[in-house]
């Protein structure tokens, strides 16, 4: 079974991740210098010290509960809200007590807004936003400079809310991934079961029919007996060859080989097989191949199930291509129940477009049909 391997898109995701990681830790660091830049404008200022040590320690401690509530986790409702409450109040009570230059400081709650996995965050980031422009013209800023500051916050704020969508269609993209890998190999699994039913059961049923015809003549007829062993032995041969060919490849069986082979196999069997089928045909790979595994089947089910004296394969390519197996047996094997070999003539009948048709027919004995487009899907 070839390996499902999704190495190279996973390094594509990797990268994608790596580069919100660093717009998330730019994002940070541009508050961290805006808080900064905000401190010194507030220090130069005339501000009793114990003014400026109070604003300093609520700054520091706005971009701590920043930092907070993106690590704890907001489906943890009680703790996050508590640290967000926190966080806005801090932050606007800044802009109201120490002046417009600590507006950028609000950027830390808008960027926690954002990264929030609730609902209606958009109308939060605006509202945190509007209440900030309003303080800052309440400390008589002009309209540019209200203007700009408020852009930040709320630019800060969507930008978060975008990394945040992002790095959930990130995850989801890698679910998908997984549970793509996960079927394509339970789907390989099938098809090496499929596979391996129509090989080995196929030449199986030979020997085992070879088997029993050589064990009755072996006392009256030795060179008959010892050219049956002689055929079991390149049946086996045959089917350790096909076996290493599925392994290591996709095996296409060709219509004619399978035709003569079931002639063959019916004969040793003691059924007369009757072959009508057209002197040529162009088939695509696929479809000649589906029409080789239902020859097999429908000849393996002949020889193991039905009882028939004997068996007509008819084959035909035109309008559509088609094959069908009769036999004048008992009827279904098991009892009418399908079996694995005719589960995956279905699949693969179905995979181009194709329909199987099997069961009693009218006048005695089973029918296998396959029916297929000529062109595949």
């Amino acid at each position: 079974m070839s390996a499902v391997s999704d190495g190279p898109a996973d390094g594509s995701a990797q990268r994608i991740t790596s580069v919100w990681s660093a717009r998330s830790w730019s994002r940070f660091i541009l508050m961290i210098v805006a808080t900064v830049f905000a401190s010194i404008v507030y220090v130069n200022g005339a501000h009793p010290a114990w003014a400026v040590a109070l604003t300093l320690g609520l700054a520091a401690l706005t971009a701590v509960l920043g930092v907070v509530t993106r690590v704890v986790p907001d489906d943890r409702e009680s703790h996050w809200l508590l640290a967000f409450g926190a966080l806005v109040v801090l932050a606007l009570g800044l802009v109201a007590w120490g002046g417009p230059e600590w507006a950028v400081n609000v950027a830390w709650a808008t960027s926690a807004a954002g990264w929030s996995r609730r609902k209606h965050t958009k109308p939060l980031i605006l509202g945190i936003g509007a209440v900030t422009g309003m303080l800052v013209l309440a400390h008589g800023a002009d309209a540019g400079q209200t203007l700009i500051l408020t852009a930040f916050v709320l630019l800060i704020g969507m930008f978060s809310a975008q990394a945040r969508r992002s790095a959930e269609l990130i995850e989801e993209l890698r679910r998908t991934r997984r549970e793509l890998a996960r079927l394509a190999v339970l789907e390989e699994r099938n098809r090496i079961a499929r596979d391996l039913h129509d090989l080995v059961g196929h030449s199986l049923s030979v020997v085992a029919v070879k088997t029993e015809l050589a064990r009755r003549l072996l006392p009256i007829d030795k060179e008959r007996t010892d050219a049956e062993l002689k055929d079991i032995d390149a049946t086996v041969r045959r089917a350790l060859s096909e076996v290493r060919q599925a392994v290591t490849s996709y095996r296409q069986p060709t219509l004619a080989a399978e035709l003569s082979s079931a002639v063959q196999a019916a004969e040793a069997a003691g059924i007369a097989c009757t072959v009508r089928a057209p002197d040529t045909w162009d088939l695509p790979v696929p479809v000649e191949g589906l029409l080789a595994w239902t020859v097999r089947e429908g000849i393996t089910n002949v020889l193991r199930h039905s009882g028939a004296s004997s068996c007509v394969i008819t084959v035909s390519a035109d309008p559509s291509v088609s094959v069908e197996v009769a036999d004048d047996g008992s009827g279904a094997p098991d009892g009418g129940r399908p079996g694995n070999g005719l589960a995956g003539l279905s699949e693969r009948a179905r995979a181009l477009g194709g329909s199987l048709t099997v069961g009693r027919r009218d006048g005695g004995g089973f029918l296998l049909r396959i029916e297929a487009p000529k062109e595949t899907r």
